[in-house]
Parts: C-alpha cells; structure tokens; sequence
C-alpha cells in the first residue's frame, strides 16, 4: 500500500514535452526557471537528460529536472528541478540586505540605513528551482513529494552537489504580471516589461551585469510599494516556503535582482530529509503490504531510472513492506536495500 498509490517522481523524459509547456505556461511570468518559451523549454529537457546519464564526482553545471507522474490516469501533475552548481560560466546575482552606518561625531549622529548590495554570493551552490503542481494536485502531500523527492536524489547522490542549497522564490507581482520592485528599480536601467526582462534572464545574465548600477540602493529612497515587496514570497508560493522551512531552508539577508523575492538557504548535508535518509530492505508482499506506520519518501538506488514515492513504515522494524505494484514502479527487487527518510 502507497498513501497515493500510483503517484511517482521521476527524471524528465522527451516525451514529457508537451506536458512540461503546459507547466511553464501555467506558472506564469516570474518562473524564470520554467521560461514560457519553447526552445528554452527543449535546452533544459536535453540538459537534464544529458545531466543524469554523465558520471559526476563533483557538482558542475548539471541540472536535473523531475516530474510527478500520475500513473494511475498516466498524466503528469507537475515538475521541478535541481541545478547543481549555479554561476560558473555566467555570475548568479543577488541583492544582499545590509545596513550601513553614518556617524557624525560632532552632532552625535548615528544612522543606519538598509540598503540593497548587488552580489554574487551565492557562486557555486546548489539551487532548487521550477517547482510547479498542478492545482488539482495541491492535497494529500503531493506537494511534499514532488519538492522533497529531490532530496532523496541529494541524499543518494550528494557528489552531484553543492555544501550550500538555495531556493529562489517567486516575489511579488500582480494579476497584471506587475512586479512593484521591478517597476521602482529594475525598469530605471532597462528599457523593458518585467516579463520581457525575466525571460531574458534565462539565456543571458551577462546584460544584467551590464546594466545593473554597481552602488549600493539605498532602500529609504524606494517608493513605500517597492520597500513593502522587499523579502515577500508571491501568494502561491506559500505552501513551497512551508516545506522548505520545515527542510531547514531560512531566509538569511538575499534577494532576488528583479521582484525582491526571498532567497532560502541550508547547508546541504542538513537538510532534514537528507539527515534523516537511512537504509533500509524491501520485501515484497502483497498481504503483509503496509497501511500504517509513519509516511516515509521512498526512493531506488538508480540516477537515470531514478524513482521516488510515498509509502509506509513501522518505527520499529527495518524492513519496508510493499506490493508488487508499487515494486514495479519504484523499480526494485525483493531483498534490495533502498534509501528512505521520514516525511
């Protein structure tokens, strides 16, 4: 028994195609990671096929992306990825929150300011990115599966990553795709829509180093609609944020260069369901298959044929017990010892 039987994530495939446009469509501007453009879509598809049949020692440029199958009415019900090392060949830009001090001995004066510092520290870290579900699916921890299904792959395979992760989340914009921060900063040095800038980002970053100004922003002098969104997680973005604090992530002081959205970070190894993955050996048994016991990811031991699901475990005993089905569609064999970490 599987608490949603036939939902399974899995590495992307040539023939999710369609289905990973529809994603990107549905995501709407402020994606950048799922760009509502077609060849872009194709770049990252062929990558991440490319990604998870090389042999890794240490994380490069790789990037994996994942989708959740429904195998049950064989859809699709969503996607996300992993870049393993991001701003190697292009700098990856941030704003970093800081405060600065102005002091005047003579008048005994001290002010602090916050002001926003273009950065790029977050060079060389890992980065969780293109998460969308479709609404359908938003019950029942198929959230939680899909996002988390990527730290099983950690987990197995932490030589494909970075000791830092991050997680860009979306900011703040409107129905009209109006993103207050981008209109009171971003659009004074680039003559263009955010959308159009946010597409942009995803074929070259190197025109934001370009044409970003290098000097502090000094965030007092924002309009009070553009100071409000500084740090603010779009709405839909919710329930992503609630799993990645619960996983450990923490907004620390970095925003995103565009809409100001928060930037989460941890340290890789830990990642709560990265800590917590132990072994343990499947026996398949259609009688003896688990309906209680405590919710656990459940992933294979395979990087191409990569499978991760929700299953059951009793606390007190190493084996897991599964039915055929689910064995056939997490690809394991009886006896085999499998990598698991509780929900």
């Amino acid at each position: 028994y599987c608490e949603t039987p036939m939902l399974i994530v899995r590495p992307i495939q040539q023939t999710d195609k369609t289905a990973f446009q529809t994603f990107a469509k549905a995501a709407g501007v402020g994606h950048t990671n799922l760009p509502r453009d077609d060849q872009q879509l194709q770049a990252k598809l062929d990558h991440s096929e490319l990604s998870f049949s090389t042999p890794v020692k240490q994380a490069g440029e790789e990037s994996y992306q994942f989708v959740l199958e429904d195998l049950s009415n064989q859809i699709l019900a969503g996607t996300c990825a992993i870049d393993a090392c991001i701003g190697l060949s292009q700098p990856n830009y941030s704003y970093r929150l800081a405060t600065m001090v102005h002091a005047s001995k003579q008048l005994k004066l001290v002010n602090r300011a916050m002001v926003l510092q273009l950065s790029h520290d977050y060079t060389g870290v890992s980065r969780l990115s293109a998460f969308y579900l479709s609404p359908e699916y938003r019950h029942s921890f198929h959230d939680q599966l899909l996002s988390k299904a990527r730290f099983m792959f950690m987990a197995r395979f932490p030589e494909r990553f970075s000791d830092t992760t991050i997680s860009e989340i979306k900011g703040v914009i409107d129905d009209q795709n109006v993103s207050p921060f981008w209109e009171s900063v971003g659009r004074h040095f680039f003559a263009m829509d955010f959308a159009e800038a946010d597409l942009l980002t995803g074929t070259n970053k190197a025109f934001i180093a370009d044409l970003m100004p290098r000097h502090p922003l000094y965030v007092e002098l924002l309009p009070a609609a553009a100071q409000a969104v500084i740090g603010q997680h779009h709405t839909d973005f919710e329930d992503v944020i609630n799993i990645h604090e619960h996983e450990g992530l923490r907004f620390v002081d970095q925003v995103d260069i565009f809409d100001a959205g928060p930037m989460l970070e941890a340290r890789t190894r830990l990642i709560r369901t990265i800590r917590k993955a132990e072994q343990a050996t499947i026996a398949i048994d259609h009688d003896r298959a688990q309906t209680s016991g405590s919710r656990v990811l459940l992933s294979n031991n395979q990087c191409q044929d990569f499978r991760c699901l929700l299953a059951r475990k009793q606390s007190d005993s190493e084996v897991i017990y599964i039915n055929p089905q689910i064995a056939q569609a997490l690809g394991v064999s009886d006896g085999e010892q499998v990598l698991y970490s509780p929900l």
